[in-house]
Order: structure tokens, then C-alpha cells, then sequence
């Protein structure tokens, strides 16, 4: 008898349960709890340690640890973890892969159908990275249902609820706050209106929140300590999670000892719930706020909401119920399981599905029985059946599954109790009985995703066995030069991976099923959200800019007074980059790069006869904000350390750099001194490109990011600067402008669609364009768009000539003569399988209608 099973891979927990015989329980994943951490620890020998294990090593080595990928899905920045870049859906797949192959060694067998959960708010990108996420963990069918669903699916079993009530979902998690709306129908659950959230809060800030507090209660500064003595570094770990805990604790009493042991430092700190309160009350009025929005925005009058159904650890505080009741006026239910709602409730979905399937886990179409894996120890091939007691899931094993084979026919499983581990006891499972039929949960909620293949990442030679105590997932490694490829539903896709020494970078590209290769972006395939286009952008370009070998993207572009056009950019390996075209005719050359270690150059000015380009530079707690300059653009000098730009202030980076009236060059990048945790937009300004000094601005700052992408000037001489906000429970696009680069608004004017503005310019005419993408997708559909003289932005579809590379990415624009704009980014050429920095000139088509 197979099961279904539900999988909640969260920012800071993984959990999972299964359905069998009218009752759902959770799978003790980890030795001491159902829940795992979301951690992973890469070894030397390239195998991925899982869970606790993983936290355990990351105390000593943090630097080969990697925990809250899940907050960074979408990214297209890689993780280091141990100088190897990997992405978070990579990530996500191999806590998957572990997840997956722990089940199925404590059940005796694979699952039927697997039903995996996500935030309401992701969109279909991020939603197909988890897709690809499961391709890799050897998914060939999985079910996707949204978190909230799956939690109110879990109250329903448990509660008498009618059709047609609301429930409101406010899920406090580790790493992320979401809020929605549902429905509960005759069958099943819904989501009813926009769901929102915040992806920059969760139970981990409100942690270092009180690691501060204690630290300065106990006199120690700890940001002052010296993390690279592993003596500092272990204590501080130490105190991190007894900090972690005390946080715990004060949802249940009122006070609670710190004791504190560092070099030096012996002490006890008395910590009290109202003080922990004042540290997070503003954080939490934030997300009530964003509840009530989503609710209203709904439609709904939170009073009359059935209820609340509060789920995630940072749920439990009091605080949250307090002001909840206080500030919307609602009933609260507390989930009993906080960790473990989602799981549940996804399992309980899954199990309508799961009737009549008889597959292996999605493993194979249903109707198409799996053949037994050749050389699997998994599987008594003798007998056809799985063995009794199954060994430890060993990694290297490329051309299995890492889930056991399933039962031969006539088999039955193990039952609802399942072997005990072989690493010692277990912890006990939540079990409740459900009544599908009397709870009114018959229906199929999950989104049935069937994967058009299930072609492996390279494979790799045999790992080590694992380690007594350890627990492994395999983690795909390459050859130099080689290429591994992976493929998602409905779109071809193909991961160019390229590994070099000091990290890389992977660019997620997506490849049509068929048709034309040598076409552009097909608009038609991604619908767009917004008013319809005015007109198309056709991108004319020549081959894709080869030197230097390896994979580089170009960010901005300008041209000299020479006629010459210079590019920057980085490399995979985040090197900076540099090129030259002479006469803006030739092909571009390599321009030598100072350097500091690793760096990106992510926007270029000229200013007067002189090129001035700004980005990062450096390797780890050494990264610091960089200007590099040069004469010609065929040489870049990168300038020493001055002021401010150093790795020890609060400015990170700089992103954007632009050239105002009287020459006034200004730098925009990110400050994190008077908001450590999401950062503000700070402005440098400088006469000539090599003395930079901080000048005081407003406008710029506030609750959540201020991300500005690119600089420009507009007709009238203005700054305007392209980037994001945080916009409610999102976020969305902004246009900000300044007369004199200090006091900056922000422009009530911006595209429909909440595009991803990431590029500006002001045409030869005048008319300022921005360039970006908009909805979904992998990766999302390319657009620009236009501001009319009444300051309304109309867009434009963008799409490739024949011959020209695709277009993958925009990021920097210089405009040319007769409105036409030369725009920088990242293309695909060929097969489809290269892909390389790239030019192209962008020209304006027939208006629709015309």
C-alpha cells in the first residue's frame, strides 16, 4: 500500500507528512524532531550534509554552510557555500532529494504522489524554479498548493467549518510573513483575493534582534568580536542558540536567564517579555498592518472573518494575538503544530489525488510502473519487493532515484509505524484521524505538474559512504569546461553551469520546445500583465561577445568622445569586466580590469574626457564599494581605499552613477548603517571621479528596501533613478527624481504591471526609457517602456531580429542618434546553448494602430 505525502521546505524548517488509512501523521525527519533545519553543509569530497548535521558543522566552518536559500528563490546571484555558486532552487532540490529519500527509508517505500507547498504570493517563475527543484530531487509528477491552502485545509480537519466561510492566514514563519484569504468550499479550500506578504522578516531577525540585546546587557559588542578565532566563533554559536531558545521560552513565561560565556566574559543576562516586546513590536505592528491590507484588499471586513488561523513559530509570541485582536478587532485560532500545519494539511490534500494511483511517487506516469533500478541496494531484484530493512540512502548513485523502489505487486507497505532509524530513536509523530467526507475536503486543491523529462544533472563519480551520525544528500559537481543540463515543465529549459575555482555564477536560461532558433523572445508564450503594448523594440545585434572564455554579463554601457563605446559587466566567477569597441563599429575587446579580489562593475559615466564606472570589489568580510576609472576605456584603474569605501562602513556597494549639470557626478549604492537589515539608498557625490564623499539626502530611505538600479539625467537636468520599494506587502517598481541629487521624491508616475525596471536612458529626443521585465516566466519576458509628455509610461514589446543573439537579460542603455538606444545585458545565441555578454541596437517599430 503506497501513501501520499506532503513536503514543506521552509526558510528555516523542512516537514513532512503523510495520508494512509484515514490518518495523517508527520515523518520524523530528524532525530529529535518531526522538522529539519532548512541547512545544508557541503563536505571536501562535494556531498551535501542535511539538517541538524548541518548546523552542528556549520558552527566551526560557517562558511560551507547554507541555511534561508528559500528567501533568495528567484535570484539570479548565486550562494557561495564553500566557493562554489550554486542557486537557491539547487538548493531547495537537494534538501528535496534528502527529504525525499528519508521518507521512503522510514515508510519501506516511495510515496504515490508528492504534493509540494509554496507562498501564495510567488508567481509562476518562482513556482517552476520549485518544479525544477524536484526534477533534480527525481520528481518526474509532484502536486504545487499554496502554504495558506494547505493550512486551512489542516484547521478544516479539524474544526467544523461551513462552506463559504473566510479564513484568514497569518503565517509568521522563520525566514518570511505571508497573509491571505481563503474560502472554504464544498470540497476543498481556496484562495480568495490577493495574497501578500514579506519576504524581509521572519522569527530569525527577531533572534538577532535579542542577540544584540543580550550582548549589549552583558557589555560585549559583538560586531566587534573576531569571527575568524573558531574559540569567538564557537562560544558566539553557542550563545546564538541559547538566545534562540530564550526567545522560545518567553512565549510561554515572562523572564528567562541568558547565561553568557565568551572570551573574557562570564556572565548572566535577565531578560524580560515586555523587554523582548519593545525590541519587536514595530516589526510586528508591520505585518498586522499587511495582514489587514491583504484582508480589506479582499474585500473583507477582517471582524467578519470566521477567523485567523495563526501558523509558523513566530506566530506563538503573545505580542502577534494581542495586537491582532487589538489592532483589527478578530478571532484568533492558535494552530497546535505550528511547524507542522502546512505539511499536514498538504498531505491531507493530497490524499483525493492519491486514489487510484499506484506510480512510484510521481516517479512515473500513472498507468507506467517503474522498472526496478539497476544495481540499486535499495531493491531485492531477486524477490521483486523492497527490502525489509533498507540501508542508509548512499549518495553518487546517478542512475537511480534517491527514493527506494516501490513495492512489487501484491505487496503491502509497513504500515502507518514506520522501522526505527538507524541512528537511534525517533521523535514522535503528530497523527490525527480525518474525515475527508464529513470535513468537506473531497476535492483536488493541488495543481498536478507532469515533468516532460527527467534527464539528471551530470553525473559524478561514487561518493565515500556516509559518516556514522551524518546525514547526506548529493550535490551535482562538474568537470572543468563541462555543462550540465536540466529540463522544466512546459518550457524547455537548459542550466548552463560552468564551475570555476573561486565560485560561479549560473544563468537559468529558458529554451522553447520547438520553432526557430534563431528567433527572439516570444511574447505570445508569456502573457504579460499591464495595458497592452504600443508597439515593438526590435534588438539588432552582432555575435555574442566571446573574449574573455567563460560566461560574462554586460551591465551598462556609454560611449567616448572619440566615438568609441565602452561596456562593464562581471564573469561568472564575479570577476570584473571590461570592454571596448573602437569606433563603436569593431567587435569588443577585453579593456584590463584592476582588481581586489572578486568584484562586479555594474554602472559606467563619462565625465568629460575621463570614463568613471562604479560596483564592488573584494572577497568576503573585505568586499567593499568600488570606483574604477580610466582615459580611453581600453585600461581601468581601481581606486584605493578612501573614506568611506571601505569594507568596515556601512555602505556595501554602489549600483548606479550618473553625470548632473555643472558636471556634477554623483553614486548611488547601499547603506546599511541606519538600517541594518533591509539597507537605504545613499548618495556620493564627487568632482571628478576619484574623491568621493557622502552627502546628506532624503527621500531615500524608510520601511523595507530602497533598491536603485540605474542613474540617468532628464531634459530639464533632473537625476532620475530606476529601481524597487517595498510596496505594501510587495515588492514593486520606483522612479524617483532630484533637482540637485539631495532631496529626492519618489514619482507617483511608474509602469503597469509591477515590472522589474533595471535599466534608464533619455533618448536623442529627449523622451526617457526604461527597460526591464515584467510577469512571468523563465526567465520573464523582456520590456521597455516610454513616458509621454503627460508623464504616463506606454510599453513596448521587445523581441530579437533574425540572426541576433536572444535576448536574456537588459541591463545598461546609451542612446544613439535617431532614437535609437544601445542596450547591454546577457544573450543566447546558436543552439541555444551559449550564452555570453551581448549588444544590441534597439530600434522603435510602428506604433499598434498606426
Amino acid at each position: 500500500m503506497t501513501y501520499p505525502l506532503g513536503v514543506d521546505i521552509g526558510t528555516t524548517y523542512t516537514a513532512a507528512a503523510l495520508w494512509r488509512e484515514g490518518r495523517v501523521q508527520t515523518v520524523p525527519l530528524g532525530n529529535r524532531a518531526n522538522a529539519v533545519p532548512s541547512v545544508l553543509f557541503l563536505r571536501d569530497d562535494g556531498t551535501f550534509v542535511v539538517g541538524e548535521a548541518a548546523s552542528r558543522r556549520g558552527i566551526t566552518d560557517p562558511d560551507r554552510m547554507a541555511r534561508e536559500f528559500k528567501r533568495r528563490m528567484g535570484d539570479d546571484v548565486p550562494i557561495l557555500v564553500g566557493g562554489r555558486g550554486f542557486t537557491p532552487h539547487q538548493l531547495t532540490g537537494e534538501v528535496m532529494r534528502w527529504s525525499l529519500g528519508r521518507v521512503a527509508e522510514l515508510q519501506g517505500g516511495p510515496p504515490n504522489h508528492v504534493v509540494l507547498t509554496h507562498p501564495a504570493s510567488w508567481g509562476e517563475y518562482r513556482k517552476n524554479l520549485l518544479v525544477q527543484a524536484a526534477t533534480q530531487a527525481g520528481l518526474r509528477e509532484v502536486g504545487l498548493l499554496p502554504e495558506p491552502v494547505a493550512a486551512a485545509t489542516w484547521y478544516a480537519a479539524q474544526e467544523r467549518i461551513e462552506a463559504g466561510s473566510l479564513i484568514g492566514i497569518y503565517d509568521f514563519g522563520g525566514g518570511t510573513f505571508d497573509a491571505s484569504v481563503v474560502r472554504k468550499t464544498s470540497t476543498g479550500v481556496e484562495i480568495y483575493g490577493e495574497a501578500g506578504g514579506d519576504d524581509s522578516i521572519g522569527g530569525i531577525d527577531f533572534d538577532h534582534a535579542l542577540f544584540r540585546h543580550v550582548g549589549a546587557q552583558a557589555g560585549v559588542d559583538v560586531a566587534q568580536l573576531d569571527f575568524t578565532d573558531p574559540v569567538v566563533s564557537s562560544a558566539m554559536a553557542q550563545l546564538f542558540s541559547t538566545v534562540v531558545e530564550a526567545k522560545e521560552a518567553l512565549s510561554a513565561d515572562v523572564e528567562v536567564v541568558v547565561p553568557v560565556v565568551l572570551p573574557g566574559v562570564s556572565r548572566q543576562v535577565l531578560i524580560t517579555r515586555a523587554e523582548f516586546e519593545d525590541l519587536i513590536k514595530q516589526r510586528v505592528l508591520g505585518t498586522v498592518g499587511v495582514f489587514g491590507q491583504v484582508v480589506r484588499r479582499a474585500g473583507v471586513d477582517p471582524a467578519k472573518l470566521h477567523g485567523v488561523l495563526l501558523v509558523g513559530g513566530s506566530s506563538r509570541i503573545p505580542l502577534v494575538r494581542r495586537l491582532l485582536s487589538a489592532e483589527l478587532g478578530i478571532r484568533v485560532a492558535v494552530d497546535a503544530h505550528p511547524k507542522y500545519t502546512v505539511s499536514l494539511g498538504a498531505a491531507i490534500a493530497a490524499a483525493p489525488r492519491a486514489v487510484g494511483i499506484r506510480s512510484s511517487g510521481g516517479f512515473a506516469p500513472p498507468g507506467r510502473p517503474m522498472a526496478p533500478p539497476q544495481g540499486n541496494p535499495l531493491y531485492n531484484q531477486a524477490a521483486s519487493r523492497p527490502m525489509a530493512h533498507p540501508p542508509a540512502y548512499q549518495p553518487g548513485q546517478r542512475s537511480q532515484s534517491a527514493i527506494p523502489a516501490p513495492h512489487g505487486p501484491g505487496q503491502r507497505s509497513m504500515g502507518s509505524i514506520p522501522p526505527p532509524l538507524p541512528n537511534g530513536p525517533q521523535a514522535p509523530a503528530v497523527s490525527e484521524k480525518v474525515d475527508l467526507a464529513r470535513s468537506g475536503l473531497t476535492g483536488v486543491t493541488d495543481i498536478r505538474t507532469v515533468l516532460k523529462s527527467m534527464q539528471p544533472l551530470e553525473p559524478v563519480a561514487m561518493r565515500p559512504p556516509p559518516r556514522p551520525g551524518d546525514q547526506f544528500a548529493e550535490v551535482r559537481t562538474k568537470d572543468k569546461g563541462g555543462k550540465g543540463r536540466g529540463r522544466l515543465i512546459a518550457l524547455l529549459i537548459v542550466l548552463v553551469i560552468v564551475a570555476v575555482v573561486a565560485g560561479l555564477i549560473f544563468f537559468v536560461i529558458n529554451k522553447p520546445s520547438g520553432g526557430d532558433a534563431k528567433r527572439g523572445t516570444d511574447e505570445s508564450a508569456q502573457p504579460i500583465a499591464g495595458p497592452p503594448a504600443v508597439g515593438k523594440i526590435t534588438l539588432t545585434g552582432q555575435p555574442l561577445v566571446i573574449p574573455p572564455e567563460g560566461t560574462d554579463e554586460m551591465t551598462a554601457v556609454t560611449g567616448t568622445e572619440n566615438g568609441d563605446v565602452a561596456a562593464v559587466g562581471f564573469s561568472q566567477s564575479r570577476e570584473p569586466r571590461a570592454w571596448l569597441s573602437k569606433g563603436g563599429k569593431e567587435d569588443f575587446v577585453e579593456a584590463e580590469v584592476g582588481k581586489d579580489g572578486q568584484g562586479l562593475i555594474l554602472d559606467v559615466t563619462p565625465v568629460g574626457s575621463t570614463l568613471v564606472a562604479v560596483g564592488w570589489t573584494g572577497t568576503g568580510q573585505k568586499k567593499r564599494p568600488a570606483v574604477w576609472t580610466s582615459p580611453d576605456g581600453a585600461k581601468w584603474a581601481l581606486l584605493p581605499v578612501q573614506g568611506d569605501l571601505n569594507a568596515t562602513s556601512g555602505l556595501k556597494e554602489f549600483n548606479a552613477v550618473a553625470v548632473g549639470p555643472d558636471n556634477k557626478l554623483i553614486a548611488i549604492g547601499r547603506d546599511d548603517r541606519n538600517d541594518s537589515k533591509d539597507g537605504d539608498a545613499a548618495v556620493y557625490a564627487s568632482g571628478d571621479g576619484n574623491t568621493w564623499n557622502l552627502v546628506p539626502t532624503t527621500g531615500l530611505s524608510g520601511t523595507g528596501p530602497q533598491n536603485v538600479e540605474k542613474l540617468t539625467t532628464s531634459d530639464d537636468g533632473q537625476f532620475v533613478a530606476v529601481g524597487s520599494v517595498l510596496q505594501g506587502a510587495k515588492r514593486g517598481p520606483a522612479i524617483w527624481t532630484s533637482k540637485d541629487g539631495l532631496k529626492w521624491e519618489q514619482s507617483p508616475y511608474i509602469p503597469e504591471g509591477a515590472p522589474n525596471l533595471k535599466g534608464i536612458a533619455r533618448l536623442s529626443d529627449g523622451t526617457l526609457m526604461v527597460c526591464g521585465s515584467i510577469g512571468s516566466g523563465q526567465p520573464p519576458p523582456l520590456s521597455c517602456w516610454t513616458q509621454t509628455k503627460d508623464q504616463r509610461w506606454e510599453r513596448w514589446n521587445v523581441g530579437s531580429a533574425q540572426n541576433s543573439p536572444r535576448a536574456i537579460f537588459l541591463n545598461g542603455m546609451y542612446p544613439v542618434q535617431d532614437k535609437q538606444v544601445v542596450i547591454v545585458g546577457l544573450g543566447q545565441a546558436g543552439d541555444r546553448n551559449t550564452t555570453d555578454a551581448a549588444m544590441w541596437v534597439a530600434s522603435f517599430g510602428q506604433r499598434t494602430g498606426s
